[in-house]
């Protein structure tokens, strides 16, 4: 029988906090008030403090001592340190699991895309289906080795790639990019087609990396 485990009140209060901040919902330079965090968890001050100690150590706050916590800015050079590891590994791993992708996958995948595409839109699913396409390009290879360094560096990213989808300015223009980007990704590896796969996920990346340098310099 499997077992339950329970989450602390601490570890509920970092848990939620972790997923404010990666998801932008506190964007960089926010500020955290520990009294009014522990006003709104309906807790006291301790838990709230320990949570941040926690985040502080992930290099997600910077602590403000008899105050809270402050979010973490995100630096251009930051986002460039990212996609220069995300060029390097997920190009490469995308060409490598080119025939290892079932087909039905793949379709699946592209029609989840196309209803998204014409819905209306809606973050977290939009955030999942990003996720799972990106997961795809590496999860089915034997190399246990590059499967966790680009799960660690997507783990890292998560809230400098969904950057510049958080900036209002940008949104639309940015969403339907990426959706277009993904299906021609998803289109190439249904082609398996190597080369054609390996130039999608690297235009993709690029991209990527001057919408969130553009949105960066916006939101300055």
């Amino acid at each position: 029988m499997r077992k339950i485990v329970t989450l602390s009140m601490r570890d509920q209060i970092y848990e939620a906090l972790r997923e404010s901040i990666m998801k932008n919902a506190y964007l960089p330079g926010a500020m955290l008030p520990i009294d009014k965090l522990a006003e709104d968890f309906g807790v006291s001050a301790t838990p709230v403090r320990e949570a941040l100690v926690r985040l502080e150590a992930e290099s997600l706050v910077t602590l403000i001592p008899n105050k809270g916590a402050m979010v973490t800015e995100i630096k251009t050079q930051d986002i460039r340190n990212n996609w220069e590891m995300r060029l390097l590994l997920e190009p490469y791993a995308a060409a490598k699991s080119c025939h290892l992708i079932p087909e039905g996958d793949l379709l699946k995948l592209r029609k989840e895309i196309l209803d998204m595409k014409s819905a209306p839109f809606d973050n977290d699913r939009y955030v999942g289906l990003d996720t799972k396409l990106h997961d795809t390009l590496y999860i089915h290879l034997s190399n246990a080795v590059l499967r966790d360094s680009i799960r660690r560096v997507h783990q890292m990213s998560i809230r400098i790639r969904y950057f510049p989808e958080g900036s209002v300015q940008m949104h639309t223009q940015v969403v339907d990019e990426v959706l277009d980007e993904h299906l021609t990704i998803v289109d190439a590896l249904l082609s398996r087609d190597v080369d054609r796969v390996e130039k999608s996920v690297k235009t993709h990346l690029e991209n990527g990396e001057a919408r969130t340098i553009e949105a960066f310099i916006k939101n300055k």
